[in-house]
């Protein structure tokens, strides 16, 4: 199968722009699109050979849940059973925007979107080209990130196209994702509110609408929710590039330390090293920024004091973090060494990704 890309203007495409995605989506195949949080692979809810297609093309176990997908609220009523005034509230804040919430599915919403639980998974994409999609699909899209399941999400069209060539038959350019990871996912039919994955609305925003919320995993954990998640990125090994990533934590200085004696370490055998430098005040050993055979990216860091005076930008990395493990795979190193920063606001997103994505953390 060739895959071909269509490029777009996110402000001046058009209606016939989509008409060959609509084309292939409405005759059962799945296709590639921008969301402002991360490439989707996308498919009609209402097409059981389509939501197939999208387990087999990712590699995705069957038990893992997708998210749906909807361009205005008249499209909720049909998927779920009610709609609680406290989830109306939310709707009405964050939609369309990052945040995926979990509701008691309709007849409508198949077992295979939601992996045979009773809750589904919605959010109304802030992209003006996913929510113009789905109009002119005339239905929800079930999507999870378009990538390889396991692999860093996709963040361009050309890290969809990398993972997905000769699978898919078309992916729509929208350029870079604005967020660069997925939704924030929570459940506030639990008691606290969860949130059961960190992503682009931060938990000091949702705190101001459900103050007692809490995060799954530092908070509690259920073990039976791992075993069937209600949600993408609970149960199976996510965001992990081809070489092992070592996340380093702790204090600054600590961090540091650790740097140089992880470097030490690989370069002993030879290995050729990826480093994810995050913060303006851990200083590079020299013998690591004069090393022509490191590679060596600097990310969220503005070195213009007047700018920023912050030590790292937490937006900034959450942003470029997927594209970054992405780039060191192809360089090809054997090792990937990433400096760990605080979980506050867009940090804890970061972190989660980057401790599932970590093989050994420091």
């Amino acid at each position: 199968m060739e895959t071909k890309i269509i490029s777009l203007d996110p402000t001046g495409f058009t209606r016939l722009d989509l008409e060959e995605a609509v084309y292939l989506m409405q005759n059962g195949e799945i296709i590639g699109f921008p969301t402002e949080t991360v490439y989707g692979l996308g498919a009609s809810i209402l097409n059981p050979e389509s939501l197939k297609k999208i387990y087999l093309a990712k590699g995705r176990p069957m038990d893992n849940p997708l998210i749906v997908h909807i361009s205005h609220m008249d499209m909720l009523p049909a998927l779920v059973k009610q709609i609680p005034e406290r989830i109306s509230i939310l709707c009405d804040r964050y939609w369309p925007g990052p945040l995926t919430i979990l509701f008691e599915k309709s007849e409508l919403v198949s077992d295979l979107v939601t992996a045979g639980l009773s809750t589904v998974a919605i959010r109304m994409p802030a992209n003006e080209i996913a929510r113009a999609l789905i109009r002119e699909l005339g239905e929800p899209i079930a999507a999870p990130s378009a990538n390889s399941s396991g692999k860093p999400s996709p963040t361009n069209a050309m890290h969809v196209f990398n993972d997905l060539k000769g699978i898919i038959p078309l992916i729509l350019d929208g350029g870079s994702c604005d967020y660069g990871v997925e939704s924030t996912v929570i459940d506030v039919h639990s008691n606290p509110p969860l949130i059961l994955r960190p992503g682009g609305i931060t938990l000091e925003e949702l705190q101001e609408v459900l103050p007692n919320i809490q995060v799954y995993g530092k908070n509690q954990k259920d073990k039976a929710l791992e075993e069937k998640p209600s949600t993408p990125g609970l149960k199976y090994t996510h965001y992990s590039p081809n070489a092992p990533v070592i996340l380093l934590t702790g204090t600054n200085e600590e961090i540091q330390a650790k740097l140089q004696k992880t470097y030490l370490q690989y370069k002993e055998n030879q290995s050729k090293i990826g480093i994810i430098h995050t913060h303006k005040t851990i200083e590079l050993p020299i013998l690591i920024s004069q090393d022509q055979d490191t590679y060596v990216h600097s990310l969220g860091i503005n070195k213009n004091e007047l700018i920023d005076s912050q030590d790292f930008n937490a937006a900034l990395i959450q942003q470029g973090l997927f594209a970054k493990l992405r780039e060191m795979d192809m360089e090809n190193v054997d090792v990937i060494i990433v400096e760990a920063i605080s979980e506050k606001k867009e940090g804890l997103a970061v972190m989660n990704r980057l401790q599932k994505a970590a093989f050994k953390i420091l």
